[in-house]
């Protein structure tokens, strides 16, 4: 019966942690590819799919910027990082990669 509980606790927890979640500090997400519709332009679905794969572009080209903006984002931790390495570590600033032993 405690377990019962401390489940449905967690649960409860982490379902309003999402729900309350900014989703964009999660980081970018591709829109979700619409149905490959090939329909003429008489069919009468043929503009609500066409609207569909123009949406569908546009939040490429979002989620493009979006990986654009991380990347430099990034870029910019890796130098802040990389020069208080040096700082700290001096002449011993040197990455340094474990040897592997030749299994021969």
């Amino acid at each position: 019966m405690k377990r019962i509980v401390v489940v449905t606790l967690l649960m409860t927890i982490c379902f309003s942690h999402v729900a309350n979640a900014d989703f964009g500090s999660m980081g970018c997400l591709p829109p979700e590819e619409p149905f490959p519709y090939k329909l003429s332009k008489s069919d009468p679905f043929y503009n609500a799919a066409r609207s569909e794969h123009q949406a569908y572009l546009e939040g490429l080209e979002e989620y493009i910027k979006c990986l654009d903006m991380e990347r430099s984002t990034a870029l910019t931790q890796l130098k802040n990082s990389f020069r208080q390495f040096m700082q700290n570590f001096g002449k011993n600033a040197v990455f340094e990669y474990p040897t592997t032993k030749n299994p021969s």
